[in-house]
């Protein structure tokens, strides 16, 4: 392997490695709770892949309609190993994401050549959202680096047909689907190749129909099995709810607040910095130098139509806009890759005084990525704070409580504190105290009742709240939470 990309894959992983020690909480610890209960669960109940569990099930054993959890049992083999740690989470996201960029340099470098490869994985490695996400506890980067691991094998494969080619292809297309499944996307990509090789016989070829099938029914499978245990426990992601959460919520699509706060707000400012978009909009009115080469303009165009059919997702979660960032890349890197030349002096005096002032403009735009990206960083980072309330709270609650006690969390149903408690039982709003509501609770065998302080002050029924818990026990009540023990 040339040792360009290992300095760049090397420098990548440093980056990556901030905080990597840091508890589940800080900026988005909502999914990576989810993600680390469920790893964490694998882990209590001898590593059965096909029953994941959350924690706020409540009484119920848990069992929750999700998305195939191979990322999540992995991390519960290296709990086996090595004890459970978060940071073994986060290490395996590390490693993917380095992955994902070799796997993208191996894709490009065959489309186009080396130089262009090392650019992209350069800019790639640099996105503040890439680094960010690519070292917490979710399955994202795993989805993306066996889509870009998928797409590349298919590439070789319709190069010279070997078959260990396409099963290697299957196999990562399939992994990527069942992790994540409007990852069903990245069909348009490889219908493209497949049509760019074989034109109309590519419908017919018997390989890619079974290749198609196939992906289809591993994927039909588990969404079964998945579904089936909603019907169970009434526990879900919403993966299903079109129209109402999630996906077609199709009064987005006349907003003009949707677009901007998706194009604009996320992707142009936090996702690409907006020294990174403007480049990747000069990009994408570069010539394309192969056939090939348009496979990045159909990734790209898959991914909007993504956007569009999960609109709600997309506004709602940041890291649902990730793999736009694999394209986006690729036309910022064409547009350093078009002017890197202009740093001979000889190449230099033959240019336009036009040509120049691009350049610069070009080197300006560049060195504004990474320090962009440093900025946006470090407002993700201060949120990750050891002496935050919540680990205070984490400690009082493991003393004070055994293992098997059910609790409620007022935590506006984030599932970071029954996370970090280590416990099982409700997340809750802060509207839904009152007394009705705790005893039935109770009745279903809730033990202990916790809130952050932020939330409650954050709420106008304050004087309601305070009179509902009266009634209960307090074993803390100070400025920064309160354990309530329900007798």
């Amino acid at each position: 392997m040339r040792s360009r990309i290992i300095i760049v894959l090397l420098f990548a992983l440093l980056i990556r490695l901030i905080h990597i020690d840091f508890p589940i909480s800080g900026w988005h610890s909502w999914r990576q709770a989810d993600t680390a209960s469920m790893a964490r669960n694998f882990y209590y109940n001898d590593h059965n892949i096909l029953y994941p569990q959350i924690n706020w099930g409540g009484n119920s054993e848990g069992y929750v309609e999700c998305e195939f959890q191979l990322y999540t049992y992995t991390v519960s083999l290296l709990y086996s190993v090595f004890g459970v740690n978060e940071s073994l989470g986060r290490l395996l996201s590390v490693v993917l994401s380095l992955l994902l960029m070799l796997g993208l340099y191996l894709l490009i470098r065959s489309i186009r050549n080396e130089k262009l490869a090392l650019l992209t994985v350069i800019v790639y490695a640099l996105l503040p959202l890439n680094v960010f996400y690519n070292r917490a506890f979710m399955p994202e980067t795993a989805m993306m680096t066996c889509s870009v691991w998928g797409i590349y094998f298919f590439y070789k494969w319709i190069q010279d047909e070997k078959l260990i080619r396409l099963f290697l292809s299957l196999i990562f297309i399939s992994l990527a689907v069942l992790l994540k499944l409007p990852t069903l996307y990245i069909g348009l990509s490889l219908a493209f190749l497949a049509f760019t090789k074989y034109s109309y016989k590519a419908f017919i070829k018997p390989q890619l129909l079974v290749f198609a099938l196939l992906v289809f029914v591993f994927t039909a499978l588990w969404y079964y099995h998945a579904h089936n245990l909603f019907l169970q426990t009434g526990l879900t992601f919403g993966i299903w709810t079109a129209g109402s959460d999630k996906w077609l919520m199709l009064d987005y699509l006349i907003k003009p607040s949707f677009y901007n706060d998706l194009f604009f707000k996320s992707i142009a400012e936090r996702h690409l910095t907006w020294a990174g978009f403007i480049l990747f909009i000069w990009g994408l009115f570069l010539k394309r130098e192969n056939r090939y080469e348009k496979l990045f303009d159909f990734w790209l165009i898959s991914i909007l139509i993504f956007f569009i059919i999960v609109q709600q997702a997309n506004l709602a979660q940041e890291y649902y806009q990730l793999p736009f960032n694999i394209s986006a890349s690729f036309y910022i890197a064409k547009v350093l890759n078009k002017y890197s030349y202009l740093f001979s002096k000889e190449k230099m005096k033959q240019v336009s005084l036009k040509t120049k002032f691009a350049f610069v403009l070009v080197i300006l735009l560049a060195i504004m990525i990474p320090v962009l990206s440093t900025l946006r960083l470090h407002n993700f980072y201060k949120q990750e704070n050891k002496e935050s309330a919540i680990f205070k709270l984490s400690d009082e609650v493991k003393a004070k409580t055994d293992f098997n006690d059910l609790v409620i969390t007022v935590s506006e149903g984030n599932p970071v504190y029954l996370y970090n408690f280590d416990r099982h039982g409700w997340v809750c709003f802060t509207a839904d105290i009152n007394e009705a509501y705790i005893k039935e609770k109770i009745k279903n065998g809730a033990k202990y009742l916790t809130a952050d302080k932020t939330y409650l002050k954050e709420k106008f029924n304050k004087e309601e709240i305070s009179e509902t818990l009266s009634k209960y026990q307090t074993i803390t009540n100070n400025e920064l939470y309160l354990i309530i023990k329900l007798e």
